[in-house]
């Protein structure tokens, strides 16, 4: 408490009537201070004094039990276990709840006495009080109807209130109409569209309605002519549908149908996918059922013409290239050399000249595998999405690719009946073409010309004798 010392020079003005009080002759001897400042210091030493006694908030805490900190102590483990291996009796005498309902029957007077007939035993709900006239705080001891002497469960009946009343909302059903029909040679066009439209809705709503029926039939077998026969009727238990199966069993065998099964008398083929454990069997049936009957999601389908574009795509490319090199290497190499070039000496081979020339080619079908690649991404799940192609690795590939058919192609020329090699002085043949116009070629190797190799094309195509 904080004293506040007041001085100050203004005079207090004293009241006129004054009350004295019988002092000892100790509280005589001092002097009386009526200063504003004693007086305040007087005040906070008697609050001191009052807070002493008073307890404070953190006196509280502390005397409260202790915050859980995520461990048992050990008295509460210890007792919990004294309490689990011995279970604590009961004290006092055990009653049930009939004696303890005789020894404390509730004391309810009803305000307004019941009304009871003896005819047909009504009893009507009241309102009851407690004897002293006030409301008791627990209501659901409260009966709702006063005891009755021989009255039973059974004897009350319900009787409706006074006002409640039927709420029954009557439909009104109007008139068949008189007026006869007006024939479509004297409708307007208007009425007359509206007409065919209401009759095309009855229509449909009429297929639509006898459509599970029309399907049914079919799959019996039952339409056309036999709509008119009777038909057994479907059956409702268990033992009558296994009959009915029994019959189209029997039925399809006498048919024949049996003897044209797709694997009869053979084992039974079994996939990989049918013993994943990570695809359900009913999922695994109706995926085989898809793909029986050809159908697939969409990106499947797109998935496929993506592949056969790719691959047609790539052969073109490795066909071309190996046309190519055969031309190449039969210019540029000696028939002594050819047989000996191995397959690290083909797929090394480069031309520069070639991917420029068919650099449009190329960079126009790339682009159109990268929009099937597209549109293919859009479809398909995440982790089935493939990367767009390049065309430098498109190249590379069937630079690599292209070597066994290199090799095959001038194992024929070579080996073939008629080994016709030609050779020219052209600017791309470089080194090569200098030394076979020399003199260090093969001698059993004779230069052709254009005419000599266009003469001997012609003279096997008519199939003449060489000069």
């Amino acid at each position: 408490m904080i004293a506040i010392r007041v001085c100050s020079t203004s005079h207090f003005v004293t009241p006129t009537t004054r009350t004295f009080h019988a002092r000892s002759y100790s509280d005589a001897a001092k002097p009386s201070d009526h200063r504003a400042s004693s007086k305040l210091f007087a005040d906070a030493a008697k609050e001191e004094v009052a807070d002493e006694g008073r307890p404070t908030r953190l006196t509280q805490l502390e005397n409260e039990h202790e915050n859980w900190m995520g461990e048992e102590r050990i008295q509460d483990a210890v007792l919990r276990m004294l309490v689990d291996k011995y279970k604590p009796l009961r004290s006092g005498v055990v009653r049930s709840a009939e004696e303890k309902i005789k020894l404390a029957p509730p004391k309810v007077t009803p305000a307004i006495a019941p009304s009871t007939s003896e005819g047909n035993h009504e009893v009507t709900n009241k309102q009851f009080w407690a004897s002293d006239g006030a409301r008791p705080q627990n209501m659901a001891n409260v009966p709702l109807l006063p005891a009755i002497e021989g009255h039973q469960p059974w004897h009350t009946t319900f009787r409706a209130p006074s006002h409640a009343t039927t709420s029954v909302k009557y439909g009104h059903i109007p008139p068949p109409s008189s007026r006869r029909a007006v024939p479509l040679s004297q409708m307007d066009e208007k009425a007359l569209r509206k007409e065919r439209e209401t009759r095309k809705r009855t229509e449909m709503a009429g297929r639509l309605s006898g459509a599970r029926e029309s399907v049914m039939d079919y799959k019996l077998g039952l339409g056309g002519k036999t709509s008119g026969v009777q038909r057994r009727p479907n059956p409702v238990t268990m033992k009558g549908w296994a009959s009915l199966v029994e019959d189209r069993i029997e039925k399809a065998r006498l048919e024949g149908q049996f003897k044209t099964l797709k694997g009869r008398g053979q084992p039974l083929t079994h996939i990989t996918e049918e013993k994943n454990p990570f695809v359900a069997r009913e999922e695994f049936l109706m995926n085989r059922i898809v793909q029986r009957n050809g159908a697939a999601p969409p990106w499947v389908e797109i998935q496929g013409e993506l592949e056969s574009a790719v691959s047609a795509f790539r052969e073109v490319v490795k066909q071309s290239w190996t046309r190519r090199a055969l031309r190449m290497l039969t210019i540029a190499q000696p028939p002594a050399l050819l047989p000996k070039l191995t397959l690290s000496d083909v797929t090394a081979l480069r031309d520069t000249e070639w991917e420029s020339r068919e650099q449009a080619y190329h960079d126009s079908a790339i682009d159109e595998l990268n929009s099937l690649v597209r549109k293919y991404n859009g479809l398909a799940p995440y982790a089935v999405r493939r990367p767009y192609y390049l065309r430098s690795t498109e190249i590379e590939r069937a630079y690599r690719e292209s070597g066994p058919d290199i090799l095959r192609g001038i194992a024929e020329r070579v080996n073939g009946p008629d080994p016709l090699v030609v050779r020219g002085n052209t600017e791309s043949d470089g080194g090569s073409g200098g030394q076979g116009s020399g003199g260090g070629h093969d001698p059993g190797w004779v230069p052709l010309g254009l005419g000599d190799v266009l003469r001997r094309w012609l003279s096997k195509a008519l199939g003449r004798p060489e000069r």
